[in-house]
């Protein structure tokens, strides 16, 4: 029971979020229209939250879908500008809190950190759209004692906007598909206990994708 309340609890927390995000970027919009500005330094800061969905496991007993229930996330962007504010390099590391479903349901924490860059097209007056990509390595870490965490390759693609406000400060809108890669059938967070072992979760297939959207505030310097 308090583990279905708590689900709730989470659901409701996201459809606020996701209400502020949609909020936050149509006044930033709006306001932005009204006083076009550009941001004109070299280095960028964006911690941003959100929220993340979609992935899933198998379990190992009977084969059935281990889905990651949709849950809020949080992170930051580093960004510098390369030759030009144009193209800049891209630090990401995000962490979704969230637990694995199923007949015994495992939380986990899965965080990325990633290395990468984004193509800011700046001749648009308003808001400055992008797209960029990056690669790294995904963390599984399960809040189980016993347990160890696990280390992926993973990548990602996403697109946004950037919303100046002044030439400092602006609202970054972020969606972004992660892809790790995972072995095929390969058995997750397994422990050994007089001799036998038992394994938590299975990789359903050699990838796992999921995608989120982010509002972030951008700091630049």
């Amino acid at each position: 029971m308090n583990r279905i309340l708590r689900r709730a609890l989470q659901k409701r927390r996201a459809a606020r979020a996701l209400g502020l995000i949609a909020g936050v970027l149509s006044a930033s919009t709006a306001f932005a229209a009204e006083t076009p500005k550009q941001i004109q330094t070299s280095f960028e800061i964006t911690p941003f939250y959100g929220q993340m969905g979609g992935g899933k496991f198998e379990d190992p007993q009977d084969s059935s879908d281990r889905d990651i229930a949709s849950d809020s996330d949080w992170g930051v962007f580093l960004n510098l500008n390369a030759e030009s504010a144009e193209r800049q390099y891209e630090l990401l590391y995000a962490q979704q809190s969230t637990e694995i479903e199923g007949a015994e349901p495992l939380d986990m924490d899965i965080k990325y950190l990633h290395i990468g860059g984004i193509v800011n097209f700046t001749d648009v007056k308003h808001v400055i759209p992008y797209f960029g990509m990056t690669v790294g390595a995904t963390q599984f870490s399960p809040d189980v004692s016993g347990l160890d965490n696990e280390t992926k390759i993973s990548f990602s693609a996403g697109t946004g906007v950037k919303i100046p406000i002044t030439d400092h400060i602006g609202i970054r809108f972020d969606a972004r598909a992660f892809v790790t890669l995972l072995d095929t059938d390969g058995d997750l967070f397994c422990v050994s206990s007089n001799g036998e072992g038992a394994c938590r979760i299975r990789a359903s297939s050699d990838t796992l994708l999921q995608y989120h959207a982010t509002l972030g505030i951008i700091a630049a310097f």
